[in-house]
């Protein structure tokens, strides 16, 4: 009983997550617990907890009266998490050019062309997800197991702000030419040149995504190829 509840409240928060990364459901907007529950045809106890999984996560807070609402990125949060974000996934980019072999090196190549090929289709979704494993594989590869709980608490707030910047082609191409530099200096095994490409790629990303914060861009305008259909995710 115990672990169908969790399957459902998991499979909640993971359609509910999902959204809010893409921007389908925006920064700001409520969700409301009865629409919820509606949907997926379950009591409020589920709902509630995919609530609190989501607040933990940084992807929604609750306000008086017991309102839940999708958290505003800000500037600030920004700079938080890239400060951290960069030193960890640089480290990773190191010990993984030091520790990785021919089976490593070809799931990396495998990840890249997927990207390249999900690109060249204009499937955003798509590359997002392969470029957030191309991110993980580092992470998983880097032999430092102190290392990979802490990167991973990070990886869901990063795939919010890699969308946010991925939907604009031109960035997208520079990420996917950013990523071609990491793959090299993996291959020649030069954790140096690798922890620096990481760190220059997630640099450039952070400041990308301030620029489109400062600017007053939002999530309201994504082109419609981009979008997941929410109310179809089941």
């Amino acid at each position: 009983m115990e672990k169908q509840f969790n399957q459902i409240w998991e499979s909640i928060a993971k359609d509910l997550k999902e959204a809010i990364i893409t921007g389908e459901i925006k920064p700001g907007q409520r969700l409301k617990i009865e629409e919820i529950t509606a949907r997926y045809g379950v009591s409020n106890t589920p709902v509630r907890e995919a609530f609190r999984y989501l607040a933990s996560q940084g992807f929604v807070e609750n306000i008086p009266r017991k309102k839940v609402i999708v958290k505003e990125i800000t500037l600030k949060e920004i700079e938080n998490i890239y400060a951290i974000h960069t030193v960890l996934e640089g480290l990773a980019a190191r010990l993984a050019a030091q520790h990785c072999g021919e089976k490593e090196f070809k799931k990396f190549e495998d990840l890249y062309h997927r990207m390249e090929k999900y690109l060249q289709e204009n499937n955003i979704v798509n590359y997002m997800h392969a470029d957030k494993e191309f991110h993980g594989s580092f992470i998983h590869f880097s032999g430092n197991e102190i290392l990979v709980p802490m990167a991973e608490n990070l990886s869901s707030r990063i795939a919010r702000f890699r969308f946010m910047t991925l939907r604009f082609p031109r960035r997208a191409k520079e990420s996917l030419n950013e990523h071609k530099k990491i793959l090299d200096a993996l291959k020649a095994r030069e954790p140096e040149v690798a922890e620096k490409e990481m760190k220059s790629h997630i640099l450039v990303s952070s400041e990308y995504l301030k620029k489109i914060l400062k600017e007053g861009d939002s999530l309201n305008s994504f082109p419609e190829a981009m979008k997941l259909p929410f109310k179809e995710r089941r």
